[in-house]
C-alpha cells in the first residue's frame, strides 16, 4: 500500500484541487459552492490568510488531500487557529485525513504556538467527527441550522483542541 505524502500545497496543483472540490460528497461538507475553476483554488488560502499553512496530500502520486489552516490574526488571538480540510472520494479511508491532520498538529504545536485549534462541522459528518475526536478535538457547541448544503439545513459541531501542554486544570500563564 502507497504511504501518504504530505506537502505544502504547489500552484502546479490547482487542477486536482478543483477536481477534489468538484465533487458533492465532498463540497457539501464544507462552505464552499461547487464548480470552482483551477484558477479559483490555486489562491484560495493564499488570499485569506498569507502566512497560513496550506497543505497538499499525495497518494501514489496524486494529489488527493487539502488542508488549509488559518491564523488569527487578531492580536489577542494569535493563539487560535481554524482549518478546512478535504480529500478526495477515493482516497477516504486510507489515513490521508489522519496525515494531514497530524502535520497540521505538528506545525501548530510545534511552530506556530497555537494554544487552540477550532473547527466547525457538519453534524451529520459521522466519519470527520470521527476523525475529529481521535486526533484529540471535542465538541464545545453546536448551531442549530447553520449550514445550507443539498437543499437543506443542518447543524454545525463547533469543536476544539487544546495545545497538549495546556491540562486543562488552569489558565495558560
Amino acid at each position: 500500500m502507497p504511504a501518504v505524502k504530505i506537502r505544502t500545497v504547489r500552484p502546479e496543483d490547482a487542477t486536482a484541487l478543483a477536481e477534489i472540490y468538484s465533487f458533492e460528497d465532498v463540497v457539501a461538507y464544507t462552505t464552499q459552492l461547487p464548480f470552482r475553476d483551477a484558477r479559483f483554488w490555486q489562491d484560495f488560502y493564499k488570499l485569506r490568510d498569507p502566512e497560513g499553512v496550506e497543505l497538499a496530500a499525495e497518494y501514489d502520486g496524486n494529489v488527493v488531500g487539502h488542508l488549509g489552516m488559518i491564523l488569527n490574526r487578531a492580536p489577542r488571538r494569535k493563539h487560535v487557529a481554524t482549518f478546512g480540510i478535504c480529500v478526495h472520494p477515493e482516497a477516504q479511508g486510507k489515513g490521508v485525513g489522519r496525515a494531514l491532520m497530524s502535520e497540521m498538529l505538528n506545525m501548530g504545536d510545534n511552530w506556530l504556538n497555537i494554544l487552540r485549534l477550532e473547527l466547525s462541522v457538519a453534524s451529520t459528518n459521522a466519519k470527520a467527527i470521527a476523525l475529529y475526536e481521535k486526533m484529540g478535538f471535542v465538541q464545545e457547541s453546536v448551531s442549530r441550522l447553520d449550514l445550507f448544503t443539498r437543499g437543506r439545513y443542518v447543524d454545525t459541531a463547533h469543536m476544539v483542541r487544546f495545545h497538549p501542554s495546556w491540562d486543562g486544570s488552569s489558565r495558560p500563564q
